[in-house]
């Protein structure tokens, strides 16, 4: 995992925490790679400094956000109603560790966490952040009835010590966490799949930094399957003449489920490496053709009918006002995917490439600006031959290549060029 300068460096956490002899147990694991110590612990749920553990190594994200899911709602109800029952009911939970110690005088287990990437709660770790969430009520509340309910609450726990390799750690929690399924794209994630776009989206200066979830459950408002489908529309492999015999890039909008998929093939991953200098320009682009959607069609339709927008009555608009989460812009209406995706696509016509990097041949907000209507005009002629059906509209190829020979033949006949993107 990258460290960005302003982020703290990991600090090693220390587990401290009463338990019983009688219910501890140690089992040793030798195979080829090294030998392993794994501790089977059973501590109060008072008693287990839960929001202390560390969960980076999981693969599903479990801020305050996973604590509305059903599964975190079933496991606080056990805990605050059948407390004695909670270690029949619940999984409990599998930690990574440097070192376990165990003080018999004292009857007090000591656990050592020492490295981020591979220290913390593998799996468990729902149940791990609902028990935090817990403790800190009771520690607010002195609410009796629920500290009651948490000391005669167990949490059933095996505690792996000397695993070091990052690639069986992977594999370890990959399948701790496949009994309720984690998403394939947060498990790429976890194997370092997305680092060079989260190095770059994430780092400390970027406009965008927070507003991009790279594992499940993330709060984040974009998920990374969201701004892969983004990129996907850019794709330089659906663009020139030779390449136009691959289609369009319709599963943009119908495959959103595997863009991790394309993202990491080794036919498609050098071309979105090559948008990473227009990366957020794409970003930007989405949201303003989005909140300018409305006023491009009431250009359009004044121009052509003669006649104000009447946008609202459109399948797949809702006249519901809305803020566009990445830029803060508002947008009067709401408006499917499926057209918007194809207008966006067609901006894939200003990219050109200089030395394997994307580069505008004018800036795209300003060209949509000027062309927008257009566009949503040729966008609607494609809408209503298919039924005014917005769905069937976002995964049409010749929707796509339609507005992208539109944008072509626009950039070609335009008297007056727009601003060049200045050059860095």
């Amino acid at each position: 995992m990258s460290e960005h300068n302003d982020v703290p460096a990991f600090e090693p956490v220390n587990l401290n925490f009463p338990h019983s002899k009688d219910d501890l147990r140690r089992i040793t694991v030798k195979d080829d790679y090294g030998v392993y110590d794994v501790y089977r612990i059973s501590p109060s749920v008072a008693h287990w400094p839960a929001e202390l553990v560390p969960d980076g190594v999981n693969p599903r994200s479990h801020d305050e956000n996973c604590l509305k899911s059903k599964v975190a709602g079933d496991i606080e109800k056990t805990l605050r109603e059948e407390p004695q029952d909670f270690w029949l009911a619940n999984r409990g939970g599998f930690l990574l560790a440097d070192r376990f110690r165990f003080d018999p005088e004292r009857g007090q287990v000591e656990i050592q966490l020492s490295d981020e990437n591979l220290h913390g709660m593998a799996d468990g770790a729902t149940s791990n952040a609902v028990i935090a969430k817990l403790r800190k009520e009771a520690r607010t509340t002195k609410d009796e009835l629920l500290n009651a309910s948490l000391l005669n609450a167990r949490f059933n726990m095996d505690v792996v010590v000397g695993l070091t390799d990052l690639d069986r750690v992977a594999k370890l929690v990959q399948g701790r966490n496949r009994s309720i399924q984690v998403k394939e794209w947060s498990l790429n994630d976890f194997r370092g799949g997305f680092d060079w776009l989260k190095e770059y989206i994430d780092r400390p200066d970027g406009p965008f930094r927070g507003k991009v979830g790279w594992e499940e459950n993330s709060p984040a408002p974009l998920s990374v399957l969201d701004l892969i489908s983004l990129m996907t529309l850019f794709h330089p492999i659906y663009s020139g003449r030779a390449n136009r015999r691959r289609g369009q890039p319709t599963a943009a909008f119908s495959s959103k489920g595997t863009a991790d998929k394309r993202f990491l093939d080794d036919d498609m991953r050098p071309g979105y490496q090559a948008l990473k200098p227009v990366i957020e320009d794409i970003l930007r682009l989405y949201e303003h053709v989005y909140s300018q959607f409305e006023p491009a069609y009431e250009t359009y339709n004044r121009d052509v009918h003669g006649k104000g927008a009447k946008l609202g009555r459109r399948r797949g608009v809702e006249a519901r006002s809305i803020v566009l989460p990445l830029t803060g812009t508002k947008s009067e209406y709401r408006v499917e995917k499926g057209l918007i995706f194809p207008l966006l696509a067609a901006h894939r016509a200003l990219l050109r490439y200089e030395n394997g990097a994307a580069v505008w041949r004018e800036v795209p907000i300003d060209f949509f600006d000027v062309y927008g209507p257009d566009l949503v005009g040729r966008l609607f002629d494609e809408y209503e031959k298919l039924g005014k059906n917005p769905a069937a509209v976002g995964k049409n190829r010749s929707v796509y290549e339609t507005l992208f020979e539109k944008t072509e033949n626009l950039l070609v006949a335009s008297p007056e060029p727009l601003p060049a993107v200045p050059a860095e």
